[in-house]
């Protein structure tokens, strides 16, 4: 039996299946950064307990993604092949299993992935503000913890408002789920965006006060527009930008965006992991060594004798 569906329904079911192949192809990166990340950490545990725990968190993180796409895979099976004749379509489908236990056990990984990620570019911006002084990067890092905060409390209730849609908790100030899911998703890249800005706004600064003595190789390591890029979180930024565009104004192509917002801010995790594994991440002692290096410098000593922050031996 075969079902008219709308031109629109089609729409929709195209972008979910991009956004499926979006997500496995980002697996694929996350799985091969994860195991080189794992592998050079493994060797270093004893060395710092940071590595330590960068290893429980990469961990989770992968489990986290391996449910998600577990989770999503078995959807696509069961929304195109065990229920193709399903009445009213697919995408009909779709919509009557929001609430099952599948697409919540998908939809929870994704929103756990999220907001780990926000932890961990809370620390970075903590880390990066660490050389003006802890107190200020307390003092920084206040309001965006406070919006992520409100992003877990968020996120609950869009849980709950997908499984009890009538419950006065979704129901609070007439909202239901989709108006939930906004607010979640704009609270959590709305953090993301204030922490990109707070991050380079400091890492530019640095790079605007790095003396004139210090070797361009040297500056490169914390300076350049690829290692802002990175330690800021920025594409994601971008990404996360017109994700909440599309998802606000209702558009289809939101779907990809937002596996594709995912995808970019678990790689751009592992790249400063990987970084800090290297020792080639910006540091709370950062500014420190770069004017211990310059010091050194004036007073004659060789580059290499004074450059094992950057490369830490085993």
């Amino acid at each position: 039996m075969t079902f008219q569906e709308s031109p629109a329904e089609h729409t929709l079911e195209r972008y979910f299946l991009a956004s499926n192949l979006i997500s496995a192809v980002g697996y694929g990166i996350q799985a091969t950064l994860y195991v080189a990340c794992t592998t050079y950490l493994w060797r270093k545990r004893k060395a710092q307990r940071i590595y330590a725990f960068l290893l429980v968190y990469m961990t989770l993180l992968f489990t986290l993604s391996n449910v998600m796409l577990i989770a999503e895979a078995h959807r696509v099976e069961l929304t195109f092949v065990n229920n193709q004749n399903f009445p009213g379509g697919p995408w009909a489908y779709q919509k009557q299993s929001a609430g099952g236990t599948l697409n919540l056990l998908g939809l929870s990984a994704e929103l756990a992935l999220l907001f780990l990620s926000e932890l961990f570019t809370i620390w970075r911006c903590w880390v990066v503000w660490c050389s003006v002084g802890r107190r200020m990067a307390c003092l920084i890092i206040i309001f965006p913890s406070l919006m992520l905060l409100a992003a877990l409390v968020t996120g609950a209730i869009f849980l709950t408002s997908i499984v009890h849609p009538t419950s006065q908790l979704a129901l609070l100030g007439g909202a239901h789920s989709a108006a939930w899911g906004l607010a979640y998703y704009t609270l959590i890249i709305g953090t993301n965006i204030i922490l990109t800005i707070l991050i380079l706004t400091r890492l530019i600064a640095h790079r605007r006060s790095i003396p004139t003595g210090l070797s361009p190789t040297h500056a490169r390591t914390y300076t350049s527009l690829i290692t802002m890029l990175i330690e800021s979180f920025a594409v994601y930024s971008v990404i996360g930008t017109v994700c909440l565009v599309t998802y606000g104004v209702n558009s289809p192509v939101y779907s990809p965006f937002v596996s594709a917002c995912i995808t970019v801010q678990q790689i751009s995790g592992y790249l400063i992991i990987a970084r800090l594994a290297h020792g080639r991440a910006w540091q709370t002692d950062t500014t420190t060594c770069d004017l211990d290096v310059l010091s050194s410098a004036s007073d004659g000593y060789t580059n290499s004798s004074k450059l094992t922050f950057y490369i830490k031996p085993e």
